[in-house]
């Protein structure tokens, strides 16, 4: 292993580390929540989204996803000349 190589996993697992500590020092609560479907001023983000606006969203989610598999085979491509 090269220098740059250590240097790279170092940084990683001291981010990791605080990372971990920052998520240690929350104190998350235990009991479960119902999402409510409907807001004080009337239907919620999610409510709308997966009742009018369903087939918009799997769309969207479709051009996405080939978008990044577009990307990572573009990043893949090997130079052919």
């Amino acid at each position: 292993m090269n220098t740059r190589n250590l240097l790279a996993a170092a940084t990683l697992g001291v981010f990791f580390v605080l990372i971990s500590l920052f998520f240690v020092g929350v104190p998350w609560p235990s009991e479960t929540h119902d999402v409510p479907l409907f807001g004080p001023s009337g239907p919620s983000v999610a409510g709308e989204l997966f009742t009018t606006y369903a087939v918009t969203l799997i769309l969207i989610a479709l051009l996405l996803s080939s978008a990044m598999i577009g990307g990572v085979y573009l990043a893949k491509m090997e130079d052919k000349t």
